[in-house]
């Protein structure tokens, strides 16, 4: 593995982690202290950038596709290396923060909602 290899790997462990401080620091504003919310977004925050990554690496080294274009791209070589890490980690990084957000919603909603009802007892 050579520098920029550590450096993208840094940098996926920095998409995992970031928001994963984040999920936890909303999920402490909202009182719900559940070990499966954290463990289920934990996941889902290393499933979905892996599955960006392989759906990006499957397009573009389709045969179809370099046939097309007629570009020819080598992995060893830095400047594709960055090319295709500038399109793989942008995504990642907001897939994981919208999904932070809708997730904290979620819960946040069916909190608020248990909360608002109220049980009437008495004489109608």
């Amino acid at each position: 593995m050579d520098i920029l290899g550590g450096i993208f790997i840094s940098i996926l462990l920095l998409i995992i982690i970031y928001p994963n401080f984040i999920f936890f620091k909303g999920l402490r504003k909202t009182g719900e202290k559940h070990y499966k919310h954290k463990l289920f977004y934990f996941l889902i925050s290393i499933i979905l950038p892996s599955c960006v990554i392989f759906l990006v690496a499957a397009i573009s080294t389709s045969p179809a596709l370099i046939e097309m274009s007629g570009l020819k791209t080598d992995m060893k070589d830095y400047t594709s290396r960055i090319i295709f890490g500038s399109l793989i980690f942008p995504p990642c990084i907001l897939i994981n923060i919208y999904t932070s957000k809708f997730y904290l919603g979620r819960i946040s909603k069916n909190q608020n909602k248990d909360k608002n009802e109220i049980e009437l007892i008495g004489k109608e």
